[in-house]
């Protein structure tokens, strides 16, 4: 366990040059770059709760908060895995010319959809702030679940794809 902690530790400035690059690389070519982060969350929740709270008359207080939890997590999750799943096969060239650890990979995509949803809860507080909504999250009693999921899936990410896979 020591060993596996002083090799990560070695590890861990590539392991911040890789979140830097991939979180560069999603947004080099976007006009809107770091702000569609925001953006597109609030573009999907302002659909969603037209559609759920006056088409379809759900009667749920403060529907537009709820939703954009859910979606931001959900998003979180859908893009940490995709992009892990893919993250050996577009590093295959790097790996096959230099030795790196290949649970950098996997987790540098993890870390770098954290830092996607970190920008994307700018829009969780923006919806709060707008619909006067409250969140446990801000209260403290919920603050450990964000930390949860990532841990969680690193872990996932780990089992996945070990050297011993």
């Amino acid at each position: 366990m020591n060993k596996s902690l002083e090799n990560f530790k070695k590890y861990l400035p590539l392991l911040q040059q890789f979140v830097k690059r991939d979180f560069k690389t999603k947004y080099r070519r976007s006009v809107l770059g770091i702000l569609w982060s925001v953006l597109n969350p609030l573009g999907m929740m302002l659909v969603m709760t037209v559609v759920f709270s006056h088409l379809f008359r759900a009667g749920i207080e403060n529907f537009p908060v709820y939703l954009m939890c859910g979606q931001l997590v959900f998003n979180f999750y859908n893009e940490a895995s995709n992009s892990a799943m893919n993250s050996i096969i577009w590093n295959g060239a790097l790996i096959k010319k230099v030795y790196i650890p290949k649970y950098l990979l996997p987790m540098s995509s993890v870390c770098t959809s954290l830092v996607n949803l970190l920008t994307s809860f700018i829009a969780l507080i923006i919806v709060i702030v707008i619909t006067r909504g409250f969140m446990d999250i801000f209260t403290g009693n919920s603050s450990g679940y964000l930390h949860m999921d990532v841990c969680i899936w690193n872990g996932n990410d780990f089992m996945c794809f070990s050297d011993g896979f």
